[in-house]
């Protein structure tokens, strides 16, 4: 029963650990300055956890409201914070994609530049 219980306190304090992480990304993601793997990790952590996920509309709220209100405009903060998290997946998947190709076309550059060299000093 004690193993359970201090398997149990483990999870939690890693649960969170990785929480306070995310959180401290928060106004990073909100600037638009994260790494793609932080941005993948982020916006992952967040599909998953109501309090990170909490966290990020109170933030974001607080930053676009504001600003919003000052201007006159309207906020609908669930909608435009899902827009902004479905952007995000979106430059993911795209981003992914392209370093993949540019991967597979410097492997395909390597790999005949290689046999370049092979056949001229088999001549």
């Amino acid at each position: 029963m004690k193993d359970a219980v201090k398997s149990h306190k483990k999870h939690e304090d890693n649960t969170h650990a990785v929480c306070k992480k995310m959180q401290g990304l928060i106004p990073r993601y909100l600037s638009g300055s994260l790494t793609l793997h932080e941005a993948r990790e982020f916006t992952e952590h967040l599909k998953n956890c109501s309090v990170c996920r909490d966290e990020i509309e109170i933030s974001y709220l607080l930053e676009e409201g504001i600003t919003r209100a000052e201007n006159g405009e309207t906020i609908d903060l669930h909608t435009d914070l899902e827009d902004m998290l479905n952007e995000t997946e979106d430059t993911i998947q795209y981003l992914t994609q392209y370093n993949t190709a540019v991967h597979l076309f410097e492997g395909t550059a390597v790999f005949v530049l290689c046999a370049c060299a092979f056949l001229l000093f088999m001549i």
